[in-house]
């Protein structure tokens, strides 16, 4: 098939594709009335998802014009000759990203537990300690066993998730500034992608498309500005690959401890997938058992330390085995049904670059006999993630695109720019680089009001009072979306106001009079009440 003819067919393939979701998705809304009915995970898709297909096919149309096609050739030209530069100026964007987009706020209880581990690290503490009594407030017993685990007779509280990504996170909550660090994670990301598409392909070209393709793709962008640990874990198996991509026992060792951080960010599952097409092939070369030997030796010491002991300290907590854990994650369907799987497509289709996984899918089709082996496990790790989470027996809730595929997002920019590695697909290379300026400077700025606005609308839901200095607030959970998980508090309970889940007007009253006298009500709605001190009125 001759270039042209190449960038046509990835054109109208990805147009077919965006309509038929277009088409399922409205099929599959409910009315507007019923828009916060439904589970987060598929309000995203129906409620902002949808609205991105048309302009995703109007990216695949204007794409099409050659003197936008030669803005992107020079533009991937440059990401290739100066990605220093490119993730610099993409550290400080996003950082701004993280006040300008998303408040610098922890959205969802995946971030907030992060933050809340990273400031009693800081403590030098591995567990917080509330009073007993107070401990259903804090944390609502429907929340109890999902991100926290709790011992109701001493109070005592840690996290579910794994501590790693809050280690990482400590010096920057020290510092006053932990909204940076994932900024950081998406400028390192790009070098990295950029570094392994050189070593791939041996062109300049392909580097600076796989690193414009990454950072033009919203789902890459928009997770930058958040707290998730889903950034870290593409970044380390990023790094994992690059070591690997041409092992020897020291680099082993070194992906192995890589590794063991990937492994212990947040919960193992997105490394493991990743990592078993890796270990199965080092497993099939000649130096076999050294490999594998230096790369266990790299796992070990934080696996035991942040793996295996983390677990020993949740369960002297709360009492559960691991594998009483496992049993409440694994099943065949998620919580929301078989389809999610379906709709996981749709969000990883329309999170990325238009184009760029029609591109992936026919590259890892033409790679799979190439000599570089890497092209074939990046495509299995891709597969081992995407069918691995068959097993998971919920969806991913909150999320900005396919959060539980982010671990191996890297395969797709780097697929598809092997798909341009040599200079007979430059009219494609140069299609798929109009399409991701285009879905930089179009598609990723509407995903960034569409999160602005999901955002503030979330805090909107907290309760305010009219005056007085607010010490005690109660969130009814039974008014707005999710608004219990606007009860985050420090882990010392040091920081004004506290934000308690409702249990009932009666029951807020009850608990004020009898553990707090000395506040009064200051203002109270549908969304709660709030309690504190009445600021005496000015002297004339």
């Amino acid at each position: 098939m001759n270039d042209a003819r190449a960038m046509r067919v990835v054109a109208a393939a990805s147009m077919i594709v965006t309509a038929l979701v277009a088409a399922a998705l409205a099929l599959h809304r409910p009315p507007a009335s019923q828009a916060f009915a439904v589970p987060i995970y598929r309000h995203l898709i129906l409620y902002q998802d949808f609205y991105l297909a048309a302009p995703f096919v109007a990216v695949l149309l204007a794409a099409l014009v050659p003197r936008l096609r030669a803005v992107g050739e020079r533009a991937a030209m440059a990401c290739g000759r100066h990605i220093g530069a490119v993730a610099l100026l993409s550290a400080f964007l996003l950082a701004i990203g993280t006040h300008a987009v998303f408040q610098a706020h922890p959205l969802a209880m995946d971030e907030y537990v992060v933050i809340f581990q990273s400031k009693l690290f800081l403590e030098g503490k591995l567990t917080a300690r509330f009073p007993p009594w107070l401990l259903d407030w804090l944390i609502p017993p429907f929340l109890e066993g999902r991100f926290f685990r709790v011992s109701h007779a001493t109070g005592t509280v840690t996290t579910v998730y794994w501590p790693a990504f809050s280690l990482l996170l400590a010096p920057f909550t020290a510092a006053g500034v932990p909204w940076l660090l994932n900024p950081l994670i998406g400028a390192a990301t790009l070098l990295t992608v950029h570094r392994i598409a050189l070593r791939l392909t041996a062109s300049v070209r392909a580097a600076g498309l796989a690193a414009l393709l990454t950072l033009a793709s919203p789902a890459i962008t928009i997770n930058a500005l958040t707290y998730y640990a889903m950034p870290a874990h593409l970044l380390a198996n990023a790094l994992y690959t690059l070591l690997l991509i041409r092992p020897t026992p020291l680099r082993a060792a070194i992906a192995g401890l890589v590794g063991s951080v990937a492994l212990t960010l947040h919960n193992p599952v997105p490394h493991l997938l990743y990592s078993l097409p890796w270990i199965f092939w080092l497993a099939s070369t000649r130096a076999r058992w050294r490999m594998l030997a230096a790369l266990a030796a790299g796992y070990l010491p934080l696996c035991l330390l942040l793996g295996w002991g983390w677990a020993a300290l949740v369960q002297e907590v709360a009492d559960e085995t691991i594998g009483a854990r496992l049993a409440g994650i694994l099943g065949w369907t998620s919580s929301t049904g078989f389809a999610t799987h379906g709709l996981d497509l749709v969000k990883l289709w329309l999170w990325a670059v238009p184009g760029m996984l029609v591109a992936a899918v026919w590259a890892a089709r033409d790679l799979w006999r190439d000599e570089q082996r890497a092209w074939r496990i990046l495509s299995a790790s891709a597969l081992a993630t995407y069918f691995g989470y068959f097993l998971v027996a919920f969806d991913q809730g909150h999320g900005w695109g396919f959060r539980y595929f982010h671990g191996a997002w890297l395969a797709l920019p780097l697929l598809a720019a092997g798909a341009c590695r040599d200079d007979s697909r430059k009219t494609l290379a140069a299609y798929l680089a109009a399409c991701a300026l285009l879905s930089l400077f179009l598609l990723t700025p509407v995903r960034a009001l569409q999160v602005r606005h999901f955002i503030d609308n979330h805090l909107d839901q907290a309760p305010a009072a009219p005056a007085g200095d607010a010490r005690v607030i109660f969130i009814n959970p039974r008014f707005g979306y999710y608004s219990w998980d606007l009860a985050q508090n420090d882990p010392g309970l040091r920081a004004a106001p506290l934000r308690l889940v409702s249990r009932g007007a009666d029951a807020d009253k009850t608990l004020m009079r009898e553990r707090f006298p000395q506040y009064e009500p200051l203002g109270a709605d549908r969304r709660g009440s709030v309690w504190g001190i009445a600021r005496a009125p000015a002297q004339r």
